[in-house]
């Protein structure tokens, strides 16, 4: 058949599905509506129109068809398409008449259109004869063979009648060995249901293990899980408690370095208030000379510059290990807490719980050396010399630093006259 021809029957198959869909009722259309204008036929009626032509094409399908009728039957590949989604909708409804006379138009030229390519000289009729000829053939084929199995049950079945009649004789003798077994097969019952017993038993003894069995394994996993909770409870408290000792330990050093502390200021007092009073007396002196004030200014600041040396290292010490210790007792808690946060956030997000990890990690990862500083001063005349202040003085003030050594040398110089004077022995005067 025609391939043309082929793709008419799936439009018109297509056709009649749309039908049976669009129309809900298989009723007269004008009685159902109760109007005059629409035609009495029913959605079956309307769909074997379609099916005589898809049967006729059956039928009376050419293989080869002329070139018009082939681009005239191609064309209607489209126009039962357009038939199909727009018309057939219209059946139930007002437009029903319409849509019928549509119908009934298009399929009667659909016909017209088919019969150059139908056959007109009995070639399809013969065909279909021949075809018909050849599934009877087929038919009485397929008995003959199906006769052959037979013929061979037949020989099996006189063979049997045979082997029957030779085991006549031999009845006696085959009751006697049906009896024996029968007795075999008594003993062989009575000893598999003392088994089926036995069996019954060691089932019974082996569902109350899996029993036993299943519960231990409820219990162990629901051990394991506490044991798990545990271990991550025991880590976060081992690290608090190691945060929390060297806090502790940071903690007592650092109130000693207070004690020195006041100590220092204690003993600068001292000192200082010592040598304020030498100063005043000194200046009440009226003869007395600038190198003996410069010597006992210079005396005075060696006595308060110890304490104030220490004073200054007490101070930088409390301030660092006040940091540290403030670092390690915010570890740990950290670490305490976030065991109770981990739990929280497991149950909300795990995406929280993730995140939560990494910010602990974080906090952990942090060195305390970041809170010491870098660099290591021996003296605050050191730290002050370091300072951004004097070298911002130092670019700032041209000749800042020439002006500095000048006067530290004229300082050391006023100073090294009047020691030696202070060491020289005054020579005691001879008697007359």
């Amino acid at each position: 058949m025609h391939t043309t021809l082929t793709a008419i029957q799936g439009h018109l198959k297509s056709l009649i599905a749309q039908l049976q869909s669009s129309i809900p009722s298989d009723e007269p259309l004008g009685v159902v509506h109760g109007n005059w204008s629409l035609p009495s036929l029913t959605k079956t009626e309307f769909a074997e129109e379609a099916q005589t032509l898809i049967d006729l094409i059956e039928s009376k399908g050419a293989d080869d068809i002329p070139a018009e009728a082939n681009t005239r039957l191609t064309d209607y590949g489209r126009r039962i398409e357009f038939l199909r989604v727009h018309t057939i909708p219209q059946f139930w409804g007002g437009n029903g008449g319409q849509a019928a006379a549509a119908y009934m138009l298009t399929l009667e030229g659909l016909r017209k259109a088919l019969e150059p390519a139908l056959s007109r000289d009995g070639h399809a009729d013969a065909v279909t004869t021949l075809r018909n000829l050849t599934t009877k053939l087929r038919g009485l084929e397929s008995k003959f063979n199906s006769l052959e199995p037979r013929t061979a049950s037949l020989t099996s079945m006189v063979e049997r009648i045979e082997q029957a009649y030779t085991s006549a004789d031999q009845l006696p003798t085959d009751l006697e060995s049906l009896a024996e077994a029968q007795k075999k097969i008594e003993d062989l019952l009575r000893e598999s249901t003392k088994e089926k017993d036995a069996l019954s038993q060691i089932k019974a003894r082996a569902d109350e293990y899996d029993k036993a069995l299943r519960a231990s394994s409820s219990e162990a996993r629901v051990v394991l899980e506490r044991c798990e909770t545990a271990y991550s409870a025991a880590t976060s408290v081992g690290l608090a408690a190691a945060f929390s000792e060297r806090s502790s330990e940071l903690a007592q050093s650092m109130w000693i370095w207070v004690v020195g502390l006041v100590a220092a200021l204690v003993a600068g007092s001292y000192f200082g208030s010592a040598q304020l009073h030498g100063l005043s007396d000194l200046f009440s002196e009226p003869d007395v000379t600038t190198s003996v004030v410069i010597l006992n200014l210079m005396l005075s600041l060696l006595s308060v510059g110890a304490p104030v040396w220490f004073g200054w290292l007490a101070t930088k010490q409390v301030g660092q290990r006040f940091r540290l210790a403030e670092d390690y007792a915010f570890k740990a808690s950290v670490s305490r807490a976030y065991e109770g946060f981990r739990r929280e956030a497991a149950r909300i997000d795990k995406d929280m719980e993730a995140r939560l990890l990494a910010s602990a990690l974080s906090r952990f990862d942090e060195l305390p050396l970041r809170l010491v500083e870098n660099e290591t001063h021996g003296s605050p005349w050191h730290e002050l010399a370091s300072s951004d202040l004097i070298k911002e003085a130092f670019r700032a003030i041209p000749g800042f630093a020439d002006q500095v050594k000048q006067l530290a040398a004229k300082a050391v110089d006023a100073a090294a006259p009047t020691a030696r004077s202070a060491t020289t022995p005054t020579p005691i005067p001879k008697p007359d």
